[in-house]
């Protein structure tokens, strides 16, 4: 959403205060669910006071589950791409009630079902007649490739390609990416980095809650995923709790950077079940196609650098051309 929409919300509300009470006004309500943006608004105390029909259709919570909460109350719990909890710190409507300026920044926030989503929020600081700070506007909008994917899915569930649990795409297609990727290694020169990942001690779930919870947790990491790579990267679950992130045009800095985000996310993404906070960790190994390697060969050595990770403790990432046998 461009600056001048802010403007017409601010200039709106300006307008819609002087007749309605701000927690009364159906004015107000009909207005913000009519935009296509995900708004909400909150006091000096972050409570959160309206909040619009695109706000639940990106997060998944219903205004009856938000209204009256705060935003940190283990609902949206902002973090940054280094995992810092922006809601217990640097929160942005912080910020910018202290600044009384308009505030942007691109965090995660943490959708009902568990998964990390990556928006772009914008910070509007909302003030009375005689100067008194009264609260703030916050909008904000996904940012992530998903909108994008959409045609590609269509597609996969015509080719019988997705996964049926996750919803991303499964081994078969993910073994064709890689393929066509060897191919281009070959005939451009392109580079592509691919990232074998495996969710830490899931038997754990299956075993001390349900094989239902066990689905939830692999839904969780595969929208995590899925949700935080560009529109022409790719996520495919290759079996069990494994899954296959094909990154194009990357260094291997670049996708050791990359992996290590996804597992940050990842390891920030939860959800409850019997009101027991979940969370999930992943570890990975990560490596660059070669012009001699096949979909075997690449796999075979990510995996390998994925163990690497397992054995040195878990939760990490271990990126190279070459793996460890001890």
């Amino acid at each position: 959403m461009d600056n001048a929409i802010c403007v017409v919300i601010i200039s709106c509300f300006s307008v819609f205060k002087r007749f309605f009470m701000f927690s009364d006004s159906k004015f107000i309500e009909q207005f913000l669910d009519n935009l296509f943006e995900a708004v909400y608004f909150v006091d000096t105390s972050r409570q959160i006071m309206h909040w619009n029909k695109a706000a639940e259709n990106l997060t998944g919570w219903k205004k009856e589950e938000i209204i009256g909460h705060r935003c940190m109350d283990n609902i949206l719990v902002h973090i940054d791409s280094e995992g810092n909890n922006l809601c217990t710190g640097n929160c942005p409507l912080i910020q910018s009630m202290k600044s009384r300026s308009l505030h942007q920044s691109d965090i995660y926030l943490h959708h009902k079902d568990g998964h990390r989503i990556p928006v772009h929020v914008r910070i509007i600081p909302l003030f009375s007649e005689s100067g008194e700070s009264t609260g703030a506007i916050e909008i904000f909008s996904n940012t992530s490739a998903d909108n994008d994917l959409m045609g590609q899915i269509d597609e996969l569930r015509k080719l019988s390609m997705i996964d049926a649990l996750t919803g991303i795409a499964n081994r078969r297609y993910g073994e064709k990416i890689i393929l066509d990727r060897i191919d281009e290694k070959n005939r451009f020169g392109w580079d592509t980095g691919i990232i074998f990942f495996d969710i830490d001690n899931f038997k754990y779930f299956n075993d001390s809650f349900s094989h239902n919870t066990g689905d939830r947790v692999l839904k969780m990491v595969s929208n995590t995923l899925r949700e935080s790579i560009r529109s022409f990267d790719h996520v495919s679950r290759w079996g069990g709790e494994e899954f296959i992130v094909v990154l194009s045009n990357v260094t291997i800095e670049q996708l050791k950077e990359k992996a290590e985000l996804l597992r940050r996310l990842t390891s920030e993404s939860f959800f409850f079940e019997k009101e027991i906070r979940l969370f999930a960790t992943i570890s990975g190994g990560a490596t660059m196609i070669r012009a001699d390697d096949t979909v075997e060969t690449v796999v075979e050595r990510a995996d390998h650098l994925m163990y690497q990770s397992k054995r040195s403790g878990k939760n990490k990432v271990t990126a190279g051309e070459h793996y460890s046998t001890m």
